[in-house]
C-alpha cells in the first residue's frame, strides 16, 4: 500500500490535463472563421465531399486568404467547412493544414524609399523576357530550363492536366485512380 502514497499523482494529473488542453486547442470550434493558408494550385486547396482523398469527390477549389467557416467536425487530418465558391455555398472537407486562424500577410520586400530609388533595377521575377535572355546567354541554362519544362509537361500530362494550367482536382482524381488500381484502397 506504500506505492499508492508514493505514486506521483500530481505529475500524472498534470500530464493528463496538458494532453486534454492540447486536444481541445487542436480541435476547431463550430462556426469559427478561418482562412485558407495555401495557394489555389495546391492539392490541399480542394474541398472534398468525404474526409478521404480516395473516396471524396472534389466540390470546389479554395484560394489563398479565402474565409471559411469550420463546422466543428474533424476526422483524421480533415476538418468540415462551409464556404462560398463561385456564389454557391458548399459544405465539405479540407485538410486541416490548409487553414489558418489569421490571413496570410504580404509584406513588401523593400521600403518605399529604397523601392523608389531602385525601381529601375527591380525585376518582377522570372518572366518570359528574363527566361529568354537566360536561355540565349548560356547553352547550359537553355538545356537546364528545357529539362525543367519537359519534366513539368510530362508530369502534368501523366496527372491528367495541362502543362500551363495544372488542375489540383485532376491530380486528386489521378491519386484516387492510382490507389484503387494498385489495390491500396477498397
Amino acid at each position: 500500500m506504500n506505492w499508492w502514497k508514493k505514486f506521483p499523482w500530481r505529475r500524472v494529473l498534470a500530464v493528463v490535463l496538458a494532453c486534454a488542453a492540447l486536444v481541445f486547442a487542436a480541435t476547431f470550434v463550430r462556426g469559427e472563421a478561418m482562412f485558407v493558408g495555401v495557394d489555389a494550385s495546391s492539392p490541399d486547396a480542394v474541398v472534398l465531399s468525404e474526409p478521404d482523398l480516395f473516396d471524396g469527390e472534389p466540390l470546389g477549389k479554395l484560394v489563398a486568404n479565402q474565409e471559411v467557416e469550420t463546422l466543428g467536425q474533424s476526422k483524421g487530418e480533415y476538418v468540415k467547412i462551409r464556404v462560398v465558391i463561385n456564389g454557391k455555398k458548399i459544405e465539405g472537407w479540407v485538410k486541416r493544414l490548409a487553414l489558418r486562424k489569421e490571413p496570410l500577410q504580404s509584406q513588401p520586400r523593400v521600403t518605399e524609399a529604397s523601392g523608389a530609388k531602385q525601381s529601375a533595377q527591380a525585376g518582377k521575377g522570372l518572366n518570359d523576357k528574363i527566361e529568354k535572355e537566360m536561355r540565349e546567354g548560356s547553352p547550359e541554362m537553355n538545356a537546364a530550363l528545357k529539362r525543367v519544362d519537359d519534366f513539368e509537361a510530362s508530369r502534368n500530362r501523366l496527372m491528367g492536366g495541362d502543362a500551363k494550367n495544372p488542375d489540383p482536382a485532376k491530380q486528386n482524381e489521378h491519386y484516387k485512380t492510382f490507389g484503387k488500381d494498385g489495390q491500396l484502397r477498397n
